[in-house]
């Protein structure tokens, strides 16, 4: 499947094609890609939508994904 990325903070957008979509996945495209500063991430995401936020460890929303296909 294909994951668009988003990090709001220095506007940082990517895209990755990943096998399985869980917070081990998530984490390691967040780190390596978005160069947040931030090691300690949370996520939500919304199965209707297809949409998910990305937080730091003061759960502050630091950008999205969305599942393309």
């Amino acid at each position: 499947m294909l994951v668009k990325f988003n990090i709001f903070e220095n506007n940082k957008e990517w895209n990755a094609t990943i096998h399985q979509l869980n917070s081990d996945v998530l984490v390691r495209h967040t780190l390596i890609n978005g160069h947040t500063g931030c090691f300690n991430l949370g996520f939500s995401y919304c199965e209707d939508s297809l949409i998910g936020n990305i937080y730091d460890d003061s759960n502050n929303k630091l950008g999205e994904f969305t599942v393309i296909h």
